[in-house]
């Protein structure tokens, strides 16, 4: 009679094990970008940027809807992670991701060095130009870099200019051309270098003789000083 209450007890068991749903998990290395972005979900909201490439990828992000649960993010970092991924039990709520995702352990976290070209910045010194200004205005020409939107906006020395910077890994930089506004002017020499030296861009550096942007041959093409 024990013998065949332990049958039966054992046998229940495995007929409930059959029929739960399988919870399946798996452990991923996640690159997470120093910054979160506006996505849009099932309304306006902030994203993680991600990749599970091995090295570091510039171009490589993708959106991250959904939260890393034990994850204590703070922007300004590049982290290396390691993921839970479990799916998510139903009935999955409307507003949620069909997975959970759970922190496992923080490999690394470095500050981006992209970060630093966030700045406003005015023109000291491109092609023969010295200090150069507006000549509508007297102004100094200025420029605003902005690494986390990836993004610029400045004035020529007629026209302005706003584009998208295409790579920034703290060393290496290329710009998007831009829109430019089609204000007619009488002498286009100063514009025509400032454009030549953005499209020129393939580095720069910061520092003492504030910020420098060079060609592919190491040449300086543009320099810039921070606007207090």
């Amino acid at each position: 009679m024990r013998k065949y209450s332990y049958s039966l007890c054992f046998l229940v068991l495995l007929i409930i094990s059959c029929n739960a749903p399988m919870e399946e998990e798996n452990i991923e290395t996640w690159w997470i970008n120093s910054a979160k972005v506006e996505c849009e979900g099932v309304g306006p909201m902030s994203c993680f940027q991600v990749q599970s490439n091995e090295t570091l990828d510039p171009e490589g992000w993708t959106l991250h809807y959904a939260g890393i649960k034990g994850f204590n993010y703070e922007p300004g970092n590049i982290y290396q992670i390691k993921v839970k991924v479990t799916d998510r039990p139903e009935p999955i709520p409307a507003d949620a991701s069909s997975k959970i995702y759970e922190l496992v352990e923080v490999i690394s976290s470095e500050p981006d060095p992209a970060l630093r070209l966030t700045n406003i910045y005015k023109v000291t010194s491109v092609g023969e130009f010295t200090d150069p200004t507006n000549p509508n205005s007297g102004e100094a020409l200025t420029f605003e870099f902005n690494a986390t939107d990836r993004n610029y906006f400045g004035n020529m020395g007629c026209n302005t200019v706003r584009g998208g910077i295409k790579v920034n890994d703290g060393k290496n930089l290329e710009l998007n051309p831009g829109m430019v506004t089609l204000m007619a002017c009488e002498n286009m020499e100063l514009e025509n270098a400032v454009s030549q030296a953005l499209i020129n861009t393939r580095s720069y550096e910061l520092g003492e003789e504030g910020l420098q942007f060079f060609n592919e041959d190491g040449e300086v093409v543009i320099t810039f000083m921070p606007v207090d």
